[in-house]
């Protein structure tokens, strides 16, 4: 009786282990495609199925494909989805089908110097209700990504946003997982403010740029802008730490710098992470970390290796999946300064200090 009690103990655990299994493991986001001002302005032709086919072989299992999709409309007020851009989608979605890759169509929408408005749930209601009337029938390897990183917003004004989408898309599809994430740019610290959602097809994420003063060196579009900072080291390294420019006296990014004694290294990165895995076991929900990476035109490339090989072992120690941002972009997989040749320019370091594979080495 007792070893019979054990082994449905067992049992059931392995049951509660895998129902918060994501379906996908490893991944990375496919920038600067479907991320244009209209359907009309996006190149089509940048990325083929041979693309896929590569990145399939460096050992991904999922692409993320952010789309500007309120752009991707006939606009005002119908917001009727463009013709020619769901012809092409399809094709991505064929692609992925027939490579048995997981893509996730993730509406990237936003401006990150304005704030996510209440008004937007009018625009998602319409191009998530096409949305998922295009793709009802699909397979199960296509996912729906409601709205990435909304910020300004506060967490109950999104959460119940984000409930009443899900209610949208069920409208036309119950078959597909749908993404959902926390305000505050889908920051870890904002998961426990989302609600227990009553729909047994969720998937959550967060996004993760920590220690962010190493990770965003150098980049123009924060504000203040912190082109300025460059040679931040990882780990944090007392004798090669650069002074911190006057400019930045008494604003957040100057806290940033005073704190990464403390935050520049791995076992803090460990601990920020363990609140998604917390959230994850407590609430028994599928969760993954749908962001990550280091801005590449400022950081030292030996420290941005080291920083991708701490996280992605923390990830492999908390058994979380993951989808780094990018491939070809700033943050990408192949080196500075080169044409992105798939067969010449690869990033071979930071292939293996991701655990990808290495073309041509088996």
């Amino acid at each position: 009786m007792v070893a019979l009690i054990m082994i449905m103990a067992w049992a059931t655990a392995q049951e509660a282990s895998l129902a918060i299994e994501t379906p996908f493991r490893k991944g990375v986001n496919l920038t600067g495609w479907f991320q244009a001002g209209s359907a009309g302005e996006v190149q089509y032709d940048k990325y083929s199925k041979q693309d896929f086919i590569n990145i399939k072989s460096l050992g991904f299992d999922h692409i993320r494909l952010p789309i500007n999709l309120h752009y991707m409309t006939e606009g005002e007020p119908a917001h009727t989805l463009d013709a020619r851009f769901l012809e092409k989608l399809n094709q991505v979605v064929d692609w992925a089908e027939e490579l048995q890759l997981h893509l996730i169509l993730d509406n990237h929408t936003f401006n990150p110097s304005v704030d996510t408005d209440r008004e937007v749930e009018d625009i998602l209601h319409k191009v998530w209700s096409q949305m998922a009337g295009e793709f009802a029938d699909r397979s199960g390897y296509i996912y729906y990504e409601i709205l990435n990183e909304p910020h300004g917003i506060k967490d109950r004004v999104w959460n119940r946003i984000q409930g009443r989408l899900i209610e949208t898309i069920r409208e036309h599809d119950s078959r597909h997982y749908i993404v959902v994430g926390p305000a505050g740019w889908n920051s870890y610290n904002n998961l426990a403010a989302m609600p227990e959602y009553e729909d047994d097809k969720l998937i959550y994420t967060f996004h993760f740029y920590d220690p962010f003063l190493f990770t965003h060196q150098g980049a123009s579009w924060n504000t203040p802008s912190m082109a300025e900072i460059e040679n931040i080291p990882f780990p944090y390294d007392k004798d090669n730490m650069p002074a911190m420019p006057p400019s930045f006296e008494g604003t957040w990014v100057d806290n940033l710098y005073n704190n990464y004694p403390r935050d520049g290294n791995a076992a803090k990165m460990k601990e920020l992470i363990d609140i998604a895995v917390r959230f994850r076991e407590e609430r028994q929900v599928p969760i993954f970390c749908g962001e990550f990476g280091v801005y590449q035109r400022t950081s030292d490339e030996a420290d941005r290796v080291r920083w991708y090989d701490a996280l992605v072992d923390i990830f492999d120690r908390v058994n979380m999946s993951w989808t780094m941002w990018d491939y070809h972009g700033s943050f990408g997989l192949f080196g500075e300064g080169n044409r992105g040749s798939f067969e010449h320019d690869l990033n071979i370091p930071l292939l293996k200090a991701m655990d990808l594979h290495v073309p041509g080495k088996h």
